[in-house]
């Protein structure tokens, strides 16, 4: 009787649903340490994503990376490191994220810590 009601019944709906955005802003959160990883990729080409300031893709034999900023990544250099990136260059990338591509989901490339093998010292932003 107690599981007919339709008070009952909307208000485990409504649990639901606030459980699923906890966990889905819970992961939004944490992803950034949950899932960096440093990687060495090899560039085959690199454009920018339509009109959108800051967001680039990023093009490899294995895998598509996004270059762009991110609030959640901690990420404000998109227009920065982008021009470093060149065709046929290997680089060590620290990236953040998960790489599903029926989901349009790629991973953001944060930082270039090697181009060639040799280390990239990456100046502080100075604002004028």
């Amino acid at each position: 009787m107690f599981i007919a009601n339709k008070l009952f019944k909307l208000s485990v709906f409504f649990g639901f649903v606030i459980l699923i955005l906890v966990v889905y802003f819970g992961y939004l959160f944490f992803e950034p340490y949950l899932t960096q990883d440093i990687i060495t990729i090899e560039i085959i080409n690199k454009e920018r994503f339509g009109t959108e300031p800051s967001k680039y893709l990023i093009f490899t034999p294995d895998e598509v990376f996004l270059n762009e900023n991110n609030y959640y990544h901690e990420k404000k250099n998109a227009d920065e490191i982008y021009p470093m990136f060149t065709r046929g260059n290997k680089y060590k990338v620290k990236v953040v994220g998960t790489y599903w591509p029926s989901m349009n989901r790629m991973r953001n490339i944060v930082k270039i810590l090697e181009i060639n093998g040799v280390p990239v010292k990456q100046e502080p932003i100075r604002i004028d």
